[in-house]
């Protein structure tokens, strides 16, 4: 029990450097091996991290020294590498989204359940200070009874992040554009403050890009509280600027601007230990924007789920309500109606 579970990586491009820092920051944990999906990136990603990497998967799944997978590959890979890591017997966490459709989600879960292993996703902004609060904040009632919550995602990739990898702004592995790559971490907090949504109306195009997916979408929603709700997206606003979420009641409201406290107004509540004040526009002009520590978190509470034998933060039900969602508001843009998550 006391020796550190043993991580690997598959994937060697920018997030998984992130996940590599968030092994060695964790107690508990140490990465012992990677997998890539060529010899040229094996070799680099093995110089790199200074373990050994795998050609195949197999390769990798077949290592007794293996406790954790954590799936760094585009989107679209996600389902089937997941279910075979389960099928060997590895905990497995998977970077945002969790899948591409919800049939992938739903067998993922269902092959850990059998397996007897843990499945976290990474939307590490679930263990962010700022928004931990702001979640027991509403869920004391703190803010009366719901009212409205907006979203705004004003974002820019350029050109060079989409030539970047042939799988950008594609349908078959990215999954979607602004909403599905960009917007999700924000969907599924949205969905933590406010609960469950019973209602996606869209409208998405393609603006700014030469891109299969949408650069931009805009969406209300209406919440099973009666709540109502507005997204707006874009990777195309330059030169990128923090993502917004406000969250109004009957008794008070809360903006939040990147991951900043822009105005608290909660009767009887004080936010304690966050930073306040104009917000770096961080992931919403550049894609290695994001914090570390959000990684390093998520990486903590699996090794620590794995430990106690409980749920981590972000399951893969939790992180099935998020691409719900998204699917549901890509429904609604296509057909023009409004959709009703599943």
């Amino acid at each position: 029990m006391n020796d550190p579970l043993g991580c690997a990586i598959i994937g060697s491009g920018m997030i998984a450097r992130y996940h590599a820092a968030a092994i060695a920051a964790t107690p508990g944990a140490r990465l012992v091996a990677m997998a890539a999906s060529s010899p040229a990136r094996a070799s680099a990603a093995a110089a790199a991290f200074g373990v050994p990497c795998h050609h195949s998967l197999a390769g990798l799944l077949a290592d007794p020294a293996i406790d954790i997978v954590t799936i760094c590959t585009p989107s679209g890979m996600h389902a089937a590498q997941a279910i075979a890591a389960a099928r060997a017997g590895k905990h497995v966490l998977v970077e945002k989204p969790l899948a591409l459709s919800l049939a992938d989600a739903d067998a993922m879960i269902a092959a850990c359940d059998a397996a007897g292993v843990r499945l976290a996703v990474a939307l590490q902004r679930r263990t962010d200070p700022v928004f931990i609060q702001v979640r027991q904040a509403i869920a004391s009632g703190a803010l009366g009874q719901p009212i409205l919550a907006t979203v705004t995602i004003p974002y820019l990739r350029d050109a060079a992040y989409y030539a970047s990898a042939d799988w950008r702004g594609t349908w078959a592995l990215d999954g979607g554009g602004v909403l599905m790559n960009q917007g999700i971490h924000l969907i599924d907090l949205l969905l933590w403050f406010f609960g469950d949504a019973v209602e996606v109306q869209a409208r998405a195009a393609t603006l700014a890009h030469a891109i299969d997916v949408e650069d931009c979408l805009g969406a209300t929603v209406r919440f099973a509280s009666g709540a109502q709700g507005t997204i707006a997206a874009t990777t195309a606003a330059a030169p990128g600027f923090p993502h917004r979420i406000e969250l109004y009641g009957t008794r008070g409201g809360i903006q939040i601007e990147g991951e900043s406290i822009a105005r608290w107004e909660v009767p009887g509540i004080e936010p304690h230990g966050v930073h306040s004040g104009p917000a770096d526009a961080g992931a919403g002009a550049r894609p290695g924007g994001i914090q570390q520590a959000g990684h390093t978190r998520i990486i903590a509470d699996l090794v620590a789920a794995c430990r106690e034998g409980r749920a981590p933060l972000v399951d893969g039900r939790e992180a099935r309500r998020a691409l719900a969602f998204v699917l549901a508001a890509y429904e609604s843009a296509r057909h023009r109606r409004a959709v009703c998550p599943a």
